[in-house]
């Protein structure tokens, strides 16, 4: 009898209780440790055609594929065509901010570890297709600022992400699809991974799904993927179960592959786990190269996670247990990641995932009411007896902004209530604190963050960093 029996048992049964009416069209989710491994799939994999979803489906990986760029990009340092320590514009000399002294400050390796602080969060230009797209994302960054100084905060960077690809294109002269094909998909054995989205077509190939208007279903996405622009931040790979248990087995070997093969060097790989940052609150865990370092039940996870139109995806290793976790939903149910990961990681380390902190009511700083403002987004946060109400209206930068972000969802105005649970902390009215426990949950925790050198006061949620105007 196999030691993960009873995990598989487990999981096929929070698997087969998922419908339409818990916010489920499909879902997959695969497990190795150590030389044992198994995956389950459970519902549809298209709402348009009522494709089974099966465990060699290909789903859309989204902003996972950070983990994968950075691979990518340290093979280029092992090789010596890349410092992560010189300037970005070094290898991008296109590279231009409103900002010159910032984009001159930018080194490579804050691309990769969320720490450049360009403030374009969700930029995507849809306007070119193929071998320049991404250097076409790379231009609009002249009319963009940044939230504080590069290297004084932590800004979760999906242009950082682009202009690593735009490296990776011009070190090995292929555009980023058939780079990360030849230096990653290729090498590490990802036999069913593509960074094309035509590939769908040759395939099994899961979409995404929204609540519909009728209570308890849902209907199938109408936008497949983000922009090619955004391919480097997760725009468009697609993979298997299989791909990425491949990959994670890779980084758990010390960047050898089953066969002895080295993808990238040990002392790479080890960068890639060892924080380069730390704000020391829950809802931003320390942050490698690639990598966010999450403590969960008393161990510690390199994880990432990654949105598609309609769907989401999780993926963690995690070195103590020899572990490799992924996951990917179609459907709103973004908690079910969290409650696939936890129970696998319970089941490893015996202990429960508890929340990061235990709320305690406490009274929000006055001081915090105002403005705050980012590349899409304006909040303003006022005080209603104990409690923060933040009404949040996004500016939308051009039409290919509204449009693929408007069947993004999310990016509707809303006023949302939060109450204050520890010193600079904020959690949404009506959370369960449980849900914190998660890699997901976590990250909608609220702070209020003081001012420091090169970095202005501000909120951070959801990885990301809203500066107090004025």
């Amino acid at each position: 009898m196999s030691a993960l029996d009873s995990l598989r048992t487990h999981l096929a049964e929070i698997l087969d209780s998922q419908s339409a009416t818990t916010g489920v069209a499909g879902a997959v989710v695969g497990v190795s440790v150590g030389d044992e491994q198994f995956s389950l799939a459970h519902g549809c994999a298209n709402l348009n055609t009522g494709q089974e979803f099966t465990t060699d489906t290909g789903w859309l990986l989204g902003s996972v594929t950070k983990v994968l760029t950075t691979t990518v990009l340290l093979r280029l340092v092992d090789q010596g065509a890349v410092d992560l320590d010189a300037p970005a514009r070094r290898y991008i000399p296109e590279l231009v901010l409103q900002d010159a002294d910032a984009a001159d400050a930018m080194t490579v390796r804050m691309l990769v570890n969320h720490t450049n602080g360009i403030d374009a969060d969700d930029l995507m230009p849809d306007g070119v297709r193929g071998r320049h797209a991404s250097e076409s994302y790379t231009t609009l960054l002249a009319e963009v600022g940044c939230v504080f100084e590069p290297g004084a905060g932590l800004h979760y960077s999906n242009p950082g992400f682009v202009l690593a690809a735009r490296i990776i294109e011009e070190q090995t002269g292929l555009p980023y699809e058939r780079a990360i094909e030849t230096e990653l998909f290729g090498p590490c054995g990802m036999t069913d991974a593509t960074a094309v989205q035509t590939q769908a077509f040759l395939r099994r190939t899961a979409i995404g799904a929204f609540p519909s208007e009728e209570e308890g279903a849902l209907r199938a996405t109408e936008l497949f993927t983000l922009p090619e622009s955004a391919a480097g931040a997760g725009g468009t790979p697609i993979v298997t179960v299989a791909d990425m248990i491949a990959f994670g087995r890779m980084h758990l070997s010390g960047g050898r592959i089953s066969d002895g093969r080295r993808i990238l060097s040990e002392e790479l790989v080890s960068a890639m786990q060892t924080p380069t940052i730390d704000l020391g609150i829950p809802q931003a865990p320390p942050m490698g190269l690639g990598w966010w370092l999450a403590p969960i039940a008393g161990t510690t996870a390199a994880w990432h996670g990654g949105g598609s139109p309609g769907g989401r995806s999780s993926f963690c290793i995690i070195p103590e247990f020899d572990a490799v976790i992924v996951s990917f939903v179609s459907g709103p149910n973004l908690p079910l990641n969290d409650v696939l990961h936890t129970t696998v990681i319970e089941h490893l380390t015996g202990r429960s995932a508890t929340p990061p902190l235990v709320p305690v009511p406490t009274q929000p700083d006055p001081s915090m009411l105002g403005e705050y403002a980012s590349f899409q987004k304006h909040l303003n946060v006022r005080l209603q007896r104990d409690k923060l109400l933040i009404d949040t209206t996004t500016s939308f930068y051009d039409e290919d902004h509204r449009r693929i972000l408007s069947v993004y969802g999310g990016f509707d105005a809303t006023t949302d209530t939060y109450v204050a649970v520890a010193p600079g902390q904020y959690m949404a009215e009506g959370t369960d604190p449980q849900t914190l426990a998660g890699f997901y949950g976590r990250l909608f925790l609220l702070a209020d963050l003081p001012a420091v050198a090169g970095r202005p006061r501000g909120l951070h949620t959801g990885l990301r960093f809203t500066p107090k105007q004025g």
